[in-house]
């Protein structure tokens, strides 16, 4: 059972709060929802884990949707959960970015999402990923019978849990349009350091069947 994230191996390269690699504290409130939700079910064990690996103070403060928060601690708070929960910390962000999919499906970008077709993939899914996250933006290519992603410059602590927690957002409304087995597949390479962070090139290939193969 996987327990860490590629990279999460060593402690955060910067205190919790403090990198310049941001997301939308949209994520972080509903991963309030969650943190709540399981040290509930283990009597308060997540927080005295979150404790122990620096991360209590930044998660428990008061996240505001539309501002920008340190994303570096995000995977960590994950690996937390997995942890007290005993549970595979792939399958937990797999399970958390399809309900997080869903949830933003009936919410504030539903208009995108739901308009997400194999035809229009290629235009249009860089537009809300470069929306969340203020570094390393997304770019994608393709030929109509699948795409390629490239996201240069993410650290390399995060670059895996994104991907995981990221995959849905592809599957989910190309399936609810018609596409058939849509599949991503994806590899990490080194590239560096920027701003004092290990950071690399995340690369993945989505292939689909559309409703009328």
């Amino acid at each position: 059972m996987r327990s860490r994230f590629a990279y999460c191996d060593q402690p955060l390269p910067q205190s919790p709060g403090t990198s310049e690699f941001h997301i939308k504290g949209e994520f972080y409130r509903q991963l309030a929802e969650v943190v709540a939700h399981h040290d509930q079910k283990v009597g308060g064990t997540l927080l005295s884990v979150l404790e122990r690996e620096g991360l209590a103070e930044f998660t428990s403060q008061q996240f505001l949707s539309s501002s920008l928060y340190d994303v570096l601690p995000l995977p960590r708070i994950v690996m937390a959960i997995a942890e007290v929960r005993g549970f595979d910390v792939h399958e937990l962000t797999t399970r958390l970015g399809r309900a997080a999919v869903e949830g933003q499906m009936k919410g504030v970008y539903a208009g995108f999402l739901l308009r997400l077709t194999t035809e229009n993939f290629v235009q249009r899914f860089d537009q809300v990923i470069n929306h969340f996250y203020d570094f390393a933006p997304v770019s994608v290519t393709g030929d109509g019978r699948g795409a390629r992603l490239v996201r240069k410059g993410i650290p390399l602590c995060v670059a895996e849990w994104w991907s995981l927690v990221t995959v849905p957002f592809v599957q989910v409304p190309l399936g609810a349009n018609g596409a058939r087995d849509v599949k991503v597949e994806w590899h990490i390479a080194p590239t560096g350091l920027l701003r004092g962070v290990a950071v690399g090139e995340v690369v993945w290939d989505v292939v689909w069947a559309s409703s009328t193969s």
